[in-house]
C-alpha cells in the first residue's frame, strides 16, 4: 500500500500483526520503522496558503455559529 491514513481498517490490522509478531522488548514505533514502512519512501504535502485560509475562514463561522445554535436550543 503506497499510502494509508490513521485508524480504521487498517490500522486495527497494524495493531494485531504488531501484537501477534513483536518481539517482547520492541515498541510499536520500532516495529513500524523496522517491519513495516522499512522499504517505503516517505512524502510530506503541506497545506497551500489557500487552505489554510479557507479553513480558517470556516472555522470561525463555525464559532461564529455556536452562538446561534445555543439560543435555538434555549428558545425551542
Amino acid at each position: 500500500m503506497a499510502s494509508a491514513g490513521e485508524g480504521g481498517a487498517w490500522g486495527i490490522a497494524l495493531l494485531a500483526a504488531y501484537m501477534k509478531n513483536r518481539a517482547n522488548d520492541e515498541t510499536f514505533e520500532a516495529y513500524l520503522d523496522q517491519k513495516v514502512f522499512a522499504q517505503q519512501s516517505l512524502s510530506l504535502i503541506e497545506p497551500k496558503e489557500e487552505d489554510i485560509e479557507g479553513f480558517n475562514k470556516f472555522l470561525q463561522r463555525y464559532k461564529d455559529g455556536l452562538n446561534i445554535e445555543k439560543a435555538a436550543i434555549e428558545y425551542y
